[in-house]
């Protein structure tokens, strides 16, 4: 038979304070404390933002001077191939810039199904010779020759030797093009084409020209 509790252990049991059910009035963030949490946020997202627009930039411009190096190559072999003269050409279609390769002798502004094409991508697109303040040029002290640029066409006689084809006539040369995006104004690339026939991709690192 249980006994029931008195005097001053009963008493002292009976007012043991129950812990666990206390609850602190310091839990939780305060108004400032949060406050400053966004702003610290903010100023990283202000910094880090522009940088990683740039980088997309770049990958994007790096992926269109591949893809147009990878395209005239592909137009010097066609030309050895096929024992014909062949000329790249450069065709914006719903404001997407497009390479393609065809016979120097075709009229027709469009591609052929068989010719060698590519899409330059979406944002990024083909230009004559950078202008402004700040455009970078690639000048012949740095390419050993003197280039020439857009509107002026890179063909391929059947050697696979690039010349510039006026008249039934391929007169040898070498050519640059430049590829900039609009997004990003700093941001660019170029695909040279040397009068040995040597096919090289160049990128504006803010200051001078790498490969």
């Amino acid at each position: 038979m249980a006994l029931p509790l008195h005097g001053s252990l009963g008493m002292r049991i009976s007012r043991c304070p129950q812990r666990h059910n206390a609850v602190s009035p310091s839990a939780g963030f305060s108004l400032v404390e949060l406050l400053t949490v966004v702003a610290i946020v903010g100023t990283m997202a202000a910094v880090s933002i522009p940088a990683l627009m740039g980088a997309v930039a770049h990958a994007k411009l790096r992926g269109a001077a591949s893809s147009l190096a990878g395209l005239i190559q592909s137009g010097r072999m066609q030309a050895v191939k096929r024992n014909r003269t062949l000329t790249v050409h450069f065709l914006r279609k719903k404001d997407v810039p497009f390479a393609f390769a065809k016979d120097a002798t075709d009229p027709s502004p469009d591609p052929a199904a068989t010719d060698p094409q590519v899409q330059l991508g979406g944002s990024p697109f083909q230009v004559a010779v950078p202008t402004g303040a700040g455009a970078p040029l690639l000048t012949a002290a740095v390419l050993s020759y003197t280039p020439l640029d857009y509107p002026k066409l890179p063909s391929f006689n059947p050697r696979g030797l690039p010349c510039n084809y006026v008249s039934g006539k391929c007169t040898p040369a070498g050519f640059i093009y430049y590829i900039n995006d609009t997004s990003h104004a700093r941001a660019w690339t170029a695909v040279s084409i040397s009068p040995g026939g040597r096919v090289k991709q160049w990128f504006w690192n803010g200051g001078a020209w790498t490969d």
